[in-house]
């Protein structure tokens, strides 16, 4: 009960007082039900570990994290790597000219 209000000794304030402090008092909190067994272990986790035979989950980790360096160096390498291909080099227009020159008009 509030201490700060004064009832006079009335006993059935005190009472009423009472009982609407236990009525209002809140409802305990209901949390939702699991009706399957949820793990933290996300799913890509689990497939690395069933792949790699691996039985704990910090060595699937370290394993994709591999995988994913190795794939981007992979791409890093065809993106900047493969574009330096040879061109067939064309000769300077003094040269085209010449063989302009040559061909027999029809």
């Amino acid at each position: 009960m509030n201490e700060e209000i004064k009832t006079g000794g009335n006993v059935e304030i005190e009472q009423a007082l009472k009982e609407f402090e236990e009525k209002s008092t809140p409802a305990p909190s209901y949390q939702a039900v699991k009706f399957y067994n949820e793990t933290d272990t996300p799913k890509v986790v689990k497939l690395a570990m069933k792949l790699t035979g691996f039985k704990e989950q910090k060595q699937a980790e370290y394993v994709l994290l591999g995988f994913v360096i190795v794939a981007i160096g992979v791409s890093l390498f065809l993106f900047f790597g493969m574009g330096q291909t040879q061109q067939k080099s064309q000769p300077p227009p003094a040269e085209i000219l010449e063989q302009m020159k040559q061909i027999p008009d029809r």
